[in-house]
């Protein structure tokens, strides 16, 4: 194992730091004050642990392993079911046909996603959102990869049958 240094982590946090807080961003339904605090804290416990770092590993799945590490705290101690609705920002709608369109299948998917179970939600957004490896999933989730596979499976039937009733 070799030790970050301070420069060295710090340009880690520049480069992975948006993405981090994007991912906390999704995962606790677009709550942007929570995300922020898991980023700043994320980056806090990473740099305590930095000694652990194998730097053979890409960080970001160092990185990941821990963010849903702390997601599973959060909703073990602080979450209930979130409403979609009461943590989206609310702009005005596009005048486009087309963008309006568009927003409003966003929007669904949005919540068909928020309505997955946590297990899901954390691979479909690893998956999805960060166009993570199957096998990165598995590493992060300290899972194996046909269990990632299965709830991949499980999370996108979930969320075509969302999507299809809404449509109805």
């Amino acid at each position: 194992m070799m030790r970050l240094s301070a420069e060295t982590f710090r340009s880690l946090y520049l480069e992975h730091g948006p993405r981090a807080q994007g991912f906390f961003l999704r995962m606790t339904g677009y709550d942007r004050e929570l995300a922020r605090d898991l980023t700043q804290d994320l980056f806090m416990r990473l740099w305590a642990s930095r000694d652990s770092y194998d730097c053979g590993r890409p960080f970001s799945t160092w990185m990941f392993s821990i963010a849903c590490n702390m997601l599973k705290n959060e909703y073990r101690h602080r979450m209930t079911v979130m409403d979609y609705e009461s943590h989206v920002d609310r702009t005005e709608p596009a005048v486009d046909s087309d963008e309006l369109e568009r927003q409003q299948r966003d929007d669904m998917l949005r919540r068909a996603v928020q309505r997955l179970p946590q297990q899901q939600k954390v691979v479909f957004m690893l998956r999805y959102e960060e166009d993570m490896p199957i096998t990165d999933i598995a590493r992060v989730c300290d899972i194996p990869e046909g269990t990632v596979k299965s709830r991949l499976f499980t999370a996108l039937a979930a969320v075509r049958e969302y999507c299809n009733k809404e449509n109805k």
